[in-house]
């Protein structure tokens, strides 16, 4: 199991909110299929917006940074988490 942390960032630079953040854990989950290969979730409310870290049954850190970026890509189009991106650097990671 490995650790990936994506943090989002508000798009308008305030911080997140607890219900924001239980919303998007919520939502992480109910979209979690077998092919995302998640273990456990953290999302907690930052001043920068929410930090989300996934941890992800995989061999390779590339592995689970590819099956937590697929996850959380569906999760923002679900409109869970309206108001907020991935940072640029971030999404590099995982590429």
């Amino acid at each position: 199991m490995l650790l990936v942390h994506l943090p989002l960032t508000r798009i308008t630079g305030g911080p997140g909110t607890e219900s924001e953040a239980c919303l998007l854990q919520d939502t992480l989950w109910a979209h979690a299929g077998p092919q995302h290969a998640l273990e456990h979730v953290r999302v907690r409310a930052a001043r920068q917006g929410i930090d989300v870290v996934l941890f992800i049954r995989a061999l390779t850190n590339a592995d689970a940074r590819s099956k937590a970026s697929a996850l959380l890509a569906q999760v923002l189009r679900s409109g869970a988490a309206d108001g907020y991106s991935v940072a640029a650097a971030d999404l590099k990671k995982t590429a």
